[in-house]
């Protein structure tokens, strides 16, 4: 079931948003790595995913969900990288607003990730901070 996306304005802290998996494949890989220019060779045969990868994927699932308004900034992120991934394995991301903050002007949005391997353990974890453009 896909989850209609929520919009900023209706976010508060402590609000989960819906699981989003995705399966890890070569061509995943491969695109990350041109994308990246990734030079030194190191993912490119081996079966273990570039965690920067599943990080990029679980912004995505996040942002599959979230409608946020132009202007938005990505200003930070804070990733424990756990346990590795492998090409063939399905994760799942799972988010919740962190922290809201609406100060005048400033609008700041946290997010915490969890993404977990097929066997329930900890890949990624940690957290996504935006600044949003006044409404």
């Amino acid at each position: 079931m896909i989850q209609p996306k929520i919009e900023y304005d209706k976010l508060t802290t402590g609000y989960e948003f819906a699981p989003a998996s995705f399966k890890l494949d070569r061509e995943m890989v491969t695109a990350y790595l041109k994308a990246t220019e990734d030079k030194t060779g190191l993912y490119k045969e081996s079966i273990i995913i570039p965690p920067m990868d599943i990080a990029a994927l679980a912004m995505a699932a996040l942002l599959t969900g979230l409608s946020l308004p132009p202007g938005t900034i990505h200003v930070s992120q804070e990733l424990e990288f756990i346990d590795i991934a492998n090409i063939g394995e399905t994760l799942t991301s799972y988010a919740r607003v962190s922290r809201k903050v609406e100060r005048g002007k400033l609008h700041m949005l946290t997010i915490g990730i969890n993404v977990l391997g097929q066997k329930k353990t900890a890949v990624i974890t940690g957290e996504f901070g935006f600044i949003l453009p006044p409404s």
